[in-house]
């Protein structure tokens, strides 16, 4: 079992929400253990006081370190163990199914709230903290990201949900999203239960619900496809970042064209020109070329997706700049090609293929 302890300004917050639904009736039948603890009360003044001005100036207030500090050397204290303490923060790495397993697995987490403008960095850094954001946006506080954290976790805790398939067949667990879900009637406003979920056949249902899965995550996240594998191998194998406007044979330019044309025309600033050389020396020792000299002109360049997440996180700061300059982009994941021009890290081709992809070297 695990034990989940929440440093907050608000305890009662968490308290109303965690003591409801399923996480509540997980705690009250043991499955789980959540505390939560009031940060205001390891104050070392009369007001009670838990914030001041910044160094540097700035609006708003900075929690202080000692407090917080306080806090969690005694809950550690009083658990006996150096529980790990994640930090919810909007800087931190964005919350995913995978990381809600790795957490589960733990025998202790202690999650500090933070409010107002922040929390001091030495506190962070004394505490080793593992900073965890929910999301690209700022909230008023860390409470509502915790409570999103706990509710995560606190359902793959054996006993909290009826059994496992309850939460293994949700989406992102497996890394692709969940098949359409239906409830009676059979035929509502004219739409249609799919045929085979009528027929019991447990082993087709099964097929369908794969392939849907699939189909789903395809058409709303195929983002997520290069990290999602059937028979060992990638669904998804090649991926583009490409944008602007189209060149007179209709093929828009690559993500790496592209820079260079807003470079060559001076448009960049020096911070953007440094996110670019940064990103060229990444790409050039660990992809090979794909200016060759013998690739015909207006290649379309497709990298293989064993690289893809490295790859996209490179680009990352290079589609900030083009969002900068109002060049729309998209990225697109494909499962075949047109003809290859080589096989490697990086593959060209022309004409992509809207066919069965028999044409392409796998």
């Amino acid at each position: 079992m695990i034990r989940i302890d929440i440093a907050t300004l608000f305890p009662d917050m968490c308290e109303s929400v965690l003591s409801a639904s399923i996480v509540g009736r997980g705690r009250e039948a043991g499955f789980i253990e959540i505390e939560c603890h009031d940060i205001r009360k390891y104050t070392d003044n009369k007001h009670n006081r838990v914030d001041d001005k910044p160094y540097g100036g700035g609006t708003g207030m900075v929690m202080q370190a000692q407090p917080i500090y306080d806090c969690i050397c005694e809950i550690r204290q009083k658990i006996g163990k150096n529980a790990k303490v994640i930090y919810m923060s909007p800087q931190g790495k964005t919350l995913t199914q995978s990381k809600v397993k790795e957490l589960s697995d733990l025998s202790n987490i202690i999650i500090l709230c933070g409010h107002y403008e922040g929390v001091d960095q030495r506190v962070l850094d004394e505490l080793s903290v593992e900073e965890v954001s929910v999301g690209d946006y700022v909230l008023t506080g860390g409470e509502l990201p915790a409570l999103t954290l706990v509710d995560a976790i606190a359902r793959m805790q054996e006993g909290v949900l009826p059994n496992s398939d309850a939460y293994s067949i949700e989406s992102h667990y497996n890394g692709m999203l969940e098949h359409p879900q239906y409830s009676r009637p059979e035929v509502w406003r004219g739409r249609k239960v799919p045929e085979v979920l009528l027929t019991g056949h447990h082993e087709n249902i099964l097929k369908w619900q794969e392939e849907m899965s699939f189909e789903v995550t395809k058409r709303k996240r195929p983002e997520l496809l290069y990290d999602s594998f059937s028979s060992n191998k990638p669904y998804a194998k090649y991926v583009r970042v490409q944008g602007g406007s189209p060149d007179k044979n209709g093929i828009k330019p690559d993500i790496v064209t592209l820079m260079g044309i807003l470079k060559r025309k001076r448009v960049l600033t020096n911070r953007e020109e440094k996110q670019w050389k940064k990103a060229k020396i990444w790409f050039k020792e660990n992809l090979p070329d794909p200016f060759c000299a013998d690739c015909p002109k207006n290649t379309v360049i497709y990298l293989k997706t064993e690289k893809a997440f490295d790859i996209l996180r490179m680009y990352s700061p290079l589609l900030d700049v083009l969002a900068a300059h109002e060049i729309p982009y998209e990225v697109i994941f494909a499962d075949f090609m047109g003809k290859m021009l080589w096989e490697d890290d990086v593959r060209a081709g022309f004409d992509i293929a809207v066919g069965d992809g028999s044409d392409v070297e796998n």
